[in-house]
C-alpha cells in the first residue's frame, strides 16, 4: 500500500512537471526605423544613438538622418546604424545663434528662428518625405528641433517619437513648475508673490509676443508644402515625447501618459586618457577640471575671476593642479587679461599658461577626454555651465559639481544640483571673486563630508537610471507592434481627449451642485424673510389692537 501512495506521488509530480508551459512571444517582424537630428551636437545626437544600436542589436534597421556637419557622430555605431546626410547646412544661422546668455527671448534669439527655418524647411521636408516614402519607415524619432521631420511623417502617417532633453512639452508642465524661458529655479517653490507674478504675467506675453513672428514663419512654410498645423509638444498631438532626463534632475511632478522620461543614458564607449595625461591624473591627487561645453565660453571678466579664483585655491593646496578645456579660438580673445595677480601679490603670465610653460600643475587643453578625466579617481570637482551631458557625466563618476551657468536648461539644472546636495553655483554676472574661491575650497575640502554623502546616494541613482537604453528600446518597440491606422498610439491617449473642458473637469457637475446650493438657500431665506415677515406684520397688527 505504501509502495502504490509513493507511486502515485510521483505519477503526479510527473504530471505537473510534463503539464508546465513557458510563456513565448510571438516573432515580431523586423521594423526600419529613422533617428533624426540636425542641431545641438553630441549631447543631441549620442544618447538617441545609444537606443538605436540596442534596436538593430534587436534586428530592426536603424538609421540616423542628418545634415553633414553631424556626419562624423554616427561613425561610433557603424556598421548597428548607418547614416543618411540629407546635404550640407545651408543656413548662415549656427545652433548656438539660438541662445542668447543675457536674455532667453531676445529680438537675435527670434530672429535666428525665423531665419533658420525660412532657410531650411523646404529642403529638409522635402529630404525626410523622400527617405521615409523610399524606406517602408515604419517609425521616425525626431529632435525636438527637427520640425520637418515631425512634418514629413505627420503627412506620410508615420508614428513619431520626439527625442528631448529636457521638459518642454505640454504634459510636462504644472502650475508649480516654471517656464522653460525664464532664468531661475525650476519650480516657484522659493519665488515670491512679485516673482511668481512677473514671469506669469509680464514675462510670458514678452515671450509669446517675441515669438509670434516665429510661429508665423513656420505657418507659412508649412502652407507652402501642405502641411496642417500640427504641435508635437502637445498634451494631444498623438507623440510620445522620450526624455533623457531622470527624477532627481527634473523635478517631480504629474505628467501625461505619452511622456517618458529615459534617462540619463551614458555613452557605451569613451575617448580614453592619453598616455601624458593619465601620468599627469595619476600624480595629482586633487584634480579639478573646468569645461563649459561646446558652445559657451566665460566672458573676458568671468575668466579672470575664475582663473584668478582657482590659482587663488592652488596656492592655498586645496588642490594640486587643473585641467582646462579651452580652445584655441578663445585664448585669441584680445581683451584676455595679460597678467592674473593673487592675493600673495604673486603674477602669473595668461600667454605661459596657455602653453603650459609657467606650472605643469595648471593644464589647458585645446580638447580634453571628459568623460575619462571624470572618471578617474583623482578628479575632485568639476566646474561647468551646467548643461545636462555634462551633469549626467559627472555624476555617474561622483565627481561634485561647481556650476557656471549660462542659458537654457543650465540654470535650472544649477538650482537642483544645488538643491540635492551634490553641487554649488556661480552668479556668473556678479563677478565675485571671494565668493569663487570659498565655493572651490568650500568643495575641494568637503569638511563635514556632506558632499560626499550626497554624492554617494545621486550616483547610485545615476547609474542605475543609466540603464534607461534598454527601456526604452522596449517602449519603442511597444509602438512599433501596438499601434493602429498606422500611427495612432491608441493605447496612450487620454480619456479626456475629446471630451469638453467642463466635463473633464467635472465643472458641470460642480456648478449644477452649486447651482443646487444656491437655490437651497435661496428657497430657505425666502421663506425665513417670508416668516420673519409674517410674524413682524403678527407683532406690529398686536401692538395695534393692544393701543386701540
Amino acid at each position: 500500500m505504501k509502495f502504490v501512495s509513493i507511486a502515485c506521488c510521483v505519477g503526479l509530480l510527473c504530471t505537473s512537471v510534463l503539464s508546465a508551459i513557458t510563456p513565448m512571444m510571438n516573432d515580431f517582424a523586423p521594423k526600419t526605423i529613422h533617428i533624426s537630428s540636425t542641431g545641438g551636437g553630441i549631447s543631441h545626437i549620442a544618447w538617441t544613438l545609444e537606443i538605436g544600436k540596442v534596436l538593430a542589436q534587436r534586428g530592426h534597421n536603424v538609421s540616423f538622418v542628418t545634415t553633414d556637419p553631424n556626419v562624423k557622430f554616427g561613425a561610433a555605431f557603424l556598421p548597428d546604424i548607418k547614416t543618411i546626410s540629407m546635404g550640407p547646412h545651408i543656413s548662415k544661422v549656427e545652433f548656438r545663434d539660438l541662445f542668447d546668455v543675457n536674455d532667453p527671448v531676445s529680438l537675435s534669439v527670434t530672429t535666428a528662428y525665423r531665419t533658420l527655418i525660412a532657410d531650411v524647411y523646404k529642403r529638409d521636408f522635402n529630404a525626410y518625405t523622400h527617405i521615409f516614402e523610399t524606406s517602408n519607415t515604419a517609425l521616425a524619432i525626431c529632435d525636438q528641433m527637427a520640425l520637418p521631420c515631425f512634418d514629413a511623417a505627420k503627412k506620410l502617417n508615420i508614428p513619431m517619437i520626439l527625442h528631448i532633453t529636457m521638459s518642454l512639452s505640454e504634459d510636462t508642465r504644472a502650475p508649480f513648475i516654471t517656464s522653460f524661458h525664464t532664468v531661475g529655479p525650476p519650480t516657484t517653490r522659493d519665488l515670491s508673490f512679485k516673482q511668481r507674478f512677473y514671469n506669469r504675467y509680464i514675462r510670458l506675453p514678452i515671450f509669446l509676443y517675441r515669438f509670434y513672428p516665429v510661429g508665423q514663419v513656420v505657418k507659412k512654410v508649412r502652407k507652402e508644402m501642405g502641411v496642417e498645423d500640427f504641435d508635437p509638444l502637445g498634451r494631444h498631438s498623438n507623440v510620445i515625447k522620450m526624455i533623457n532626463s531622470f527624477w532627481g534632475m527634473e523635478s517631480p511632478r504629474p505628467v501625461g501618459p505619452f511622456v517618458e522620461y529615459v534617462g540619463p543614458i551614458i555613452s557605451s564607449t569613451y575617448d580614453s586618457l592619453p598616455a601624458t595625461m593619465e601620468h599627469y591624473m595619476n600624480t595629482h591627487a586633487r584634480v579639478v577640471y573646468i569645461a563649459f561645453g561646446q558652445m559657451y565660453t566665460p566672458n573676458v571678466q568671468e575668466f579672470k575671476v575664475l582663473l584668478t579664483s582657482l590659482l587663488e585655491a592652488y596656492e592655498s593646496k586645496a588642490l594640486d593642479g587643473f585641467i582646462w578645456s579651452f580652445s584655441h579660438k578663445s585664448r585669441q580673445e584680445p581683451d584676455l587679461p595679460i597678467y592674473i595677480q593673487t592675493r600673495s601679490k604673486k603674477i602669473y603670465n595668461v600667454k605661459d599658461l596657455f602653453d603650459g610653460s609657467l606650472d605643469p600643475n595648471l593644464r589647458f587643453e585645446a580638447w580634453s577626454p571628459q568623460f575619462a578625466i571624470l572618471n578617474h579617481p583623482h578628479c575632485k570637482l568639476f566646474i561647468s555651465h551646467g548643461g545636462a551631458s555634462s551633469i549626467h557625466e559627472s555624476l555617474f563618476n561622483g565627481v561634485p559639481l561647481l556650476l557656471h551657468p549660462f542659458t537654457s536648461d543650465q540654470p535650472a539644472n544649477a538650482y537642483t544640483m544645488k538643491e540635492a546636495g551634490v553641487a554649488l553655483t556661480l552668479d556668473r554676472k556678479a563677478y565675485d571673486f571671494d565668493d569663487t574661491v570659498e565655493k572651490i575650497i568650500t568643495i575641494l575640502t568637503d569638511k563635514d563630508g556632506t558632499f560626499k554623502s550626497n554624492m554617494a546616494s545621486m550616483q547610485a541613482l545615476v547609474q542605475l537610471k543609466s540603464r534607461g537604453k534598454i527601456h526604452a528600446a522596449d517602449m519603442i518597440e511597444e509602438v512599433l507592434y501596438s499601434v493602429r491606422n498606422k500611427s495612432d498610439i491608441w493605447y496612450r491617449r487620454e480619456e479626456s481627449d475629446g471630451m469638453p473642458l467642463l466635463k473633464v473637469t467635472n465643472w458641470d457637475i460642480n456648478l449644477a451642485a452649486l447651482a443646487c446650493i444656491a437655490a437651497f438657500f435661496t428657497i430657505v431665506f425666502k421663506a425665513l424673510f417670508k416668516t420673519i415677515s409674517l410674524l413682524k406684520f403678527l407683532f406690529v397688527s398686536h401692538q395695534k389692537l393692544k393701543t386701540a
